[in-house]
């Protein structure tokens, strides 16, 4: 009788990327180039891009007309120069910038409130929590603290001032209580 053999192809990973796997890599930068092209050009501008050939090609995307078949072509080249470099500090750039006006129209008073909180602190925590109730007075505090350290410290990456963007724009949001310009000096 034939002795069975043990076959170690099915417990090692495979050597190859799958071809799906490749399409929604493709996809997925595919989509990152849109988003960039979507962007304001202060915005745009103030990316660094990991090569200038990239960016001419993006740039000539933004200079064609919003649903054309001319730019979805520049964007699929775009798409298909950037594949070529690593993306990582590109993608966390964009997401550095935060949410543009068409997406959150409140996201510049928010950035403008934060600003003020953190230059500001404790009178202007207090007439914050005058205007929604319910907010926690401690948890606000200590995230402003938090922001003012990282300002101080001039990190690059500022996880303190994202977290406090995120928790001024859920109160807001549960309060349903608009942005004053009181609030914003």
């Amino acid at each position: 009788m034939a002795e069975q053999q043990y076959f170690s192809g099915f417990d090692s990973e495979p050597e190859e990327i799958s071809r799906s796997a490749q399409k929604r890599e493709a996809q997925a930068v595919r989509k990152l180039a849109d988003d960039l092209a979507k962007l304001g050009s202060e915005a745009f501008n103030a990316l660094t891009f990991p090569d200038d050939e990239v960016k001419q090609a993006l740039l000539t995307a933004r200079s064609l007309k919003r649903n054309s078949d001319e730019r979805r072509r520049q964007l699929q080249y775009a798409a298909k120069l950037m594949r070529n470099y690593d993306l990582a500090p590109l993608k966390q750039e964009l997401s550095m910038q935060g949410a543009s006006a068409a997406v959150d129209p409140n996201a510049m008073r928010l950035e403008h409130l934060r600003s003020e909180l953190i230059a500001s602190g404790a009178p202007a925590i207090n007439a914050l929590c005058a205007l929604i109730y319910d907010i926690d007075r401690n948890k606000l505090r200590t995230l402003v603290k938090k922001a003012q350290q990282e300002v101080l410290k001039e990190q690059s990456a500022k996880p303190a001032l994202r977290e406090l963007y995120q928790y001024l724009k859920s109160s807001f949001a549960q309060s349903k209580v608009a942005i004053p310009a009181s609030l914003l000096n």
